[in-house]
Parts: structure tokens; sequence; C-alpha cells
């Protein structure tokens, strides 16, 4: 049924040209504007579609998890990775040199990171807390950015109220930031459902 109703617009397409006076090559300009806007439509990236994730830390409170985080990032398939408060320095444990093979974004606070998450991403905060889902059974969005806090506070009661998500491990006490983050991008890679 689709495919006859484009047959029957570029014909309508190639009437309309004929009665506006175009002439054979005019009504041959219109059909074939037609069919590249289809065309370009259909080839679209289509954001709601596609898998992305991006992964950062809030005040990292070692460089050096940074560097870890990174490598692990890009070995794991972010598409981008950022941090919030302290900027990211260039880390010997950084050995594939990740700020430069994907995207890295850089923001002084959290509300300007929250002001440009992707559209249509869900905010995933890891964060140890009464209200998260466990890691095992937390169905990854196809569409997210996963949120660290720094090692000794963890994400600000301010930040967890504006995640979508909330992930936590089976662990009495809290883990190494890059640890963390490099479990929950393994655990996205393992062929589980989505939300």
């Amino acid at each position: 049924m689709f495919r006859g109703v484009k047959v029957g617009i570029i014909f309508g397409c190639w009437d309309w040209g004929r009665v506006q006076g175009f002439g054979c090559w005019g009504n041959f300009a219109v059909v074939l504007i037609y069919a590249l806007t289809v065309c370009t439509f259909a080839l679209m990236n289509d954001n709601f579609i596609n898998e992305y994730f991006g992964i950062g830390i809030q005040n990292g409170k070692t460089p050096e998890n940074l560097g870890v985080l990174w490598r692990t990032a890009q070995n794991l398939g972010a598409t981008f990775i950022f941090t919030i408060g302290n900027r990211y320095a260039k880390q010997a444990s950084d050995t594939h040199d990740a700020v430069k093979a994907i995207p890295y974004f850089h923001y002084d606070t959290f509300d300007a990171f929250f002001e440009n998450l992707p559209k249509g991403a869900r905010l995933v905060g890891v964060e140890l807390d009464e209200k998260a889902s466990d890691l095992e059974t937390f169905e990854h969005p196809r569409r997210c950015v996963y949120l660290l806090g720094a090692e000794d506070h963890g994400l600000s009661s301010k930040v967890i109220a504006k995640c979508h998500h909330l992930v936590k491990f089976k662990s009495q006490k809290s883990l190494n930031v890059a640890v963390a983050g490099s479990i929950v991008m393994y655990d996205r890679n393992l062929a589980k459902p989505r939300s």
C-alpha cells in the first residue's frame, strides 16, 4: 500500500508540474526533488532508533581514575565521555588517549550538563542508594548517559533527584569510580533487554 502511495505521489507531482506548464524537464525536476527529499528522510540518522551511551564523572577526586575510565569507555563502545566540575588532564593511565579518539565534553556545573543532555537520552546515576535498581536486573536504556559521583561523596541529592534511573551493585561499600563505571559498561554490552 505504501509503495502505491509513493507512486501515486510521484505521478501527482508530474501532473502538477504539467499543469504549471513546467514542460518535460520541469516535471522531471519536480519528481527528482520529491524523490531526493524522500530518500533524505529515509536515510537520516534516527536518534530514537540508534543506541548510544556516554559516561562521565562529577567532581572526580583522582585524575588517574579518569584515565582508566576513559580507556575502558573507548574499548567498550562509549559514544562520548565527560566531566562535571573538575577538568580532565592527560593521564598516563589513559594509554589509548581516549579523549582524542571519542568526543570529550566538560561542564562547569551539573545544571549546565543537564541542560545539554542529548535529546531522548536517559540519565542513569550510578549510586549506592536504596532507590537504585540492581545492576544484574537493570534494563539499560537504548540512549543513555551514565553519571558517576566522586569517590568520597558520590552523587548529590540534587543530582539523584534529576536522574531518570539509579543503578547499584551488590557491594557493601562503594567501589572505585573507574571500576564502577567499567562494570556498568561491561553489563551494558551483555545480551540483555533494553528499555
